[in-house]
């Protein structure tokens, strides 16, 4: 989404951080008329945060950027098929180079 308008839309919500065990877990209520747009946004930037988590967990900080990087460009690029090699016609047993 465009900056300008996703900004005021994520920042349409009420959060509560509570710290357990070492963990703090943030929760988040929308307040906007676009909820449901805005919990699907919210998911996408947990499912990136998990990835980075289980991938790159003992990583440096760069290495955990880069690899947050990585899943969002592979979200918005899709992968395309690799072309197989076309087989090459066999020479004739008298060819020579």
């Amino acid at each position: 989404m465009e900056a300008i308008t996703s900004r005021a839309l994520l920042l349409a919500a009420v959060g509560r951080a509570t710290r357990h065990a070492g963990q703090t877990t943030l929760y988040l209520t929308p307040m906007h008329a676009a909820k449901a747009t805005l919990m699907l946004l919210i998911a996408n930037i947990r499912a990136a945060l998990s990835h980075v988590k289980t991938v790159a967990e003992q990583s440096p900080t760069a290495d955990r950027w880069k690899a947050l990087l990585d899943y969002i460009v592979a979200k918005i690029i899709p992968r395309r098929p690799k072309k197989l090699l076309e087989p090459v016609p066999s020479w004739p047993s008298d060819c020579r180079f």
